[in-house]
């Protein structure tokens, strides 16, 4: 089954297609968006799905938690994406409250995609 998602514009809004229905993308495209998304949602954050998302809480408030549980976090996390096969993080920057690195991904299509987060 081919997995789409909504397309969401540069500002991470949803946006229109030609015809004036939502935008819809898919492939390689859909899942290095669904892996960016997946990473940005903390526990709690979605309503009807409050059991996703990464935890931030768990016994971390006022400390950062170690560079190496936020990868391995973050390799799990980017793994739940229909598509997604393997998953290396790179973190680039880890200090107070912002998080800047690179999710390696795999397809299932053998592909390789590069996400910023």
């Amino acid at each position: 089954m081919k997995s789409i998602s909504l397309a969401l514009t540069d500002t991470w809004d949803i946006g229109l297609d030609d015809s004036g229905g939502l935008a819809m993308t898919d492939g390689r495209i859909r899942i290095a968006q669904d892996v960016a998304c997946y990473e940005r949602t903390f526990a709690g954050e979605p309503w009807y799905a409050a059991q996703e998302g990464v935890p931030y809480v768990a016994g971390e408030l006022g400390e950062l938690p170690p560079p190496e549980l936020v990868t391995s976090r973050a390799n799990r996390r980017a793994r739940e994406v229909p598509g997604v096969t393997d998953a290396a993080t790179v973190l680039t920057s880890l200090e107070s409250r912002a998080l800047h690195g690179v999710v390696y991904v795999t397809t299932d299509e053998g592909e390789s995609l590069d996400v910023s987060i």
